[in-house]
């Protein structure tokens, strides 16, 4: 065994010790950067006019999600009232009313332009409005709160990328779907955690050597059994080109969906479901209404800073401002469409190993902003031994999400099940 030079040891024990102080530094002044940037934002904000700062205009909160929420209380009439927090910014000096278009009206304090009160929500959706006067002129501002009621901790389980399980059950002609092995392991996963699992589904296999058109109808029954835990849904044509809905028209999403749906109800029937991913997470906002007018209630997609060094994708083409809510928030409602992007991603299992398992859950379960609604995800090549990147442990990497979550009083959900995945 080698012995370490004593000056190795100390220089490298030093080294560590700089590199940690210019990295504190480092961040020391990157957070006091940022504090006078936000201060230099909020003094522009104010002297344009009066805008709210909290809560977050189609922000979606429960009562435990932390600010803006400050608590619960009974009304009059016994029924919950949730109490929340409403602060914004208005220049110096001007009047200012705050209420509910319900005809609450809201106290305000006001100090140094920036304004404070608190309000009682009764309803899901609650319009608030701020009215001013600048320069002889009214002004009036709004912003809109979505609560979700009795929200719990529950999470979800989907799965990616499906066409090699009806291309294997075809090939063999097997007398049931289970016969394939893919399907036989996702239910042993059910029947030993009681999760349900939601399939997202290609129209042809990424060689394209098979379709759902060639998939027979005969196990339809089976499908249906089975629906209770096991669903189908769209996710895209093929796998191929990747991100292929980025630049899509309402019309191409339109035929696609509509054809991989029609495809799965013939083949599954009731196990088809609208409660779905997009393949790559992103569409245009100019094809929101295609997919609510087809059922689609809620769309996974991840939070970013805007000065983030993600490649902005993933994320349905949503505004910076919007994605930063949903970086530190669950979800945010698309009003015109009733559509709602949330963010619960804790890893991909086929990307999450099981040693990291834990600690990746961990990091949503203890955060009370993102804490109540889980996503559990991954892809289904990943499970096949001919596939380049296969997996030998997948099953296993499920197991342990599965039964972490359980023994923390999560439950499953479908996500299309009440509001916002299962609260009132």
């Amino acid at each position: 065994m080698k012995t370490r030079h004593p000056e190795i040891t100390s220089r490298r024990a030093f080294l560590g010790t700089v590199a940690l102080a210019a990295g504190a530094v480092e961040r020391v002044c990157h957070a006091m950067n940022a504090a006078e940037d936000a201060a230099a934002a909020q003094d522009s904000k104010a002297a344009k006019g009066p805008c709210f700062t909290q809560p977050f205009d189609g922000g979606i909160i429960h009562e435990q999600c932390g600010p803006p929420v400050l608590g619960t209380q009974t009304g009059p009439d016994g029924k919950k009232l949730l109490k929340i927090e409403v602060t914004g910014l208005v220049p110096p000096g001007a009047p200012l009313e705050v209420f509910t278009t319900d005809g609450q009206k809201i106290p305000v304090t006001i100090e140094n332009g920036a304004f404070r009160g608190t309000a009682l929500l009764k309803d899901r959706i609650t319009e608030i409005k701020a009215r001013t006067t600048i320069h002889g002129a009214p002004q009036e501002i709004r912003t809109r709160v979505v609560w979700a009621k009795n929200s719990r901790p529950r999470f979800r389980c989907y799965i990616d990328d499906h066409s090699f399980f009806f291309r294997d059950i075809c090939k063999n002609d097997h007398k049931s779907i289970f016969d394939c092995f893919y399907l036989a392991k996702l239910r042993q996963l059910h029947r030993d955690f009681g999760v349900k699992i939601n399939l997202n589904c290609f129209n042809t296999t990424p060689e394209r050597d098979f379709s759902l058109a060639l998939f027979p109808d005969k196990y339809k029954s089976e499908f249906e059994d089975n629906a209770h835990w096991l669903r189908l849904a769209f996710h895209a044509e093929n796998e191929f080109p990747n991100i292929p809905y980025l630049n899509a028209t309402p019309e191409q999403l339109a035929a696609d969906f509509d054809l991989v749906a029609k495809e799965l109800k013939r083949i599954a029937g009731r196990a088809y479901t609208a409660g779905l991913q997009i393949h790559w997470a992103d569409v245009p906002p100019s094809c929101y209404q295609v997919l609510a007018d087809r059922g689609v209630k809620m769309l996974p997609t991840r939070g970013r800073l805007p000065d983030s060094r993600q490649r902005k994708i993933c994320d349905y083409h949503l505004p910076d401002d919007i994605l930063e809510y949903l970086h530190y928030q669950q979800g945010w409602m698309h009003f015109e469409t009733g559509l709602i992007f949330y963010d619960a991603f804790t890893g991909t299992r086929e990307w999450t190993p099981l040693e990291k398992t834990g600690p990746a859950l961990l990091e949503r379960i203890e955060n009370p902003a993102k804490s109540h609604l889980l996503n559990i995800v991954g892809h289904e090549q990943y499970w096949w031994p001919f596939y380049k990147n296969f997996v030998p442990d997948i099953y296993d990497r499920y197991a342990m999400a599965f039964r972490f979550v359980l023994d923390r009083g999560y439950q499953p959900i479908w996500i299309d099940d009440g509001f916002f995945g299962g609260a009132e």
